[in-house]
């Protein structure tokens, strides 16, 4: 029950925001923090000490990172490699996608196709896909080439264990729930 106002009426309730205008309000309030965050950072790092007091403090893991970023040497974030492959039909995806991810986030160490194409073949063992790897290994070996690129034999990998009927599966999976 709402109390009369002095024109008569009954109060009606305020405004009631909705969730995109608590997400909207939360953001500014998060972008205002980290603006505040970033200008007290800054006034620290002024007022910091110089490098030859911090030395003490430091593990030799981090001074070592701490001279190399000095000397403009850039540290690289570590990829893992991809979980060894055996022709799961669900797990094909996300292996040539791991592959990918390692192969082109160290692309210094894989200048050329046939060595992508080796290292994806190390990871392929066991299972059905043991088969698949000792024909190209085969085909290489006898001075054939099976893949064009890379590419070509990603492309080859999902076709031949990709899941083909990927609504028939979920929808058995559903059933067996």
């Amino acid at each position: 029950m709402g109390e009369p106002h002095a024109s008569g009426s009954t109060a009606k309730p305020d405004h009631i925001p909705t969730l995109e205008e608590r997400v909207d309000t939360l953001s500014n309030q998060v972008i205002l923090l980290i603006s505040h965050f970033c200008e007290s950072a800054n006034k620290s790092v002024e007022m910091a000490a110089p490098d030859n007091e911090v030395d003490g403090f430091l593990s030799p893991k981090e001074e070592r990172e701490r001279d190399e970023a000095k000397k403009g040497k850039v540290c690289l974030p570590k990829f893992v490699p991809p979980q060894p492959f055996d022709g799961t039909m669900k797990e094909t995806k996300s292996f040539i996608s791991s592959l990918i991810l390692y192969i082109y986030g160290r692309k210094a160490e894989f200048p050329s196709n046939e060595l992508k194409i080796m290292f994806a073949l190390l990871y392929i063992q066991g299972g059905k896909v043991q088969y698949w790897k000792n024909e190209a290994i085969n085909l290489i070996a006898a001075g054939q080439e099976p893949f064009k690129d890379f590419k070509d034999f990603t492309m080859q990998l999902e076709a031949q264990f990709r899941d083909l009927s990927p609504k028939a599966t979920a929808i058995r999976k559903l059933k067996t729930l």
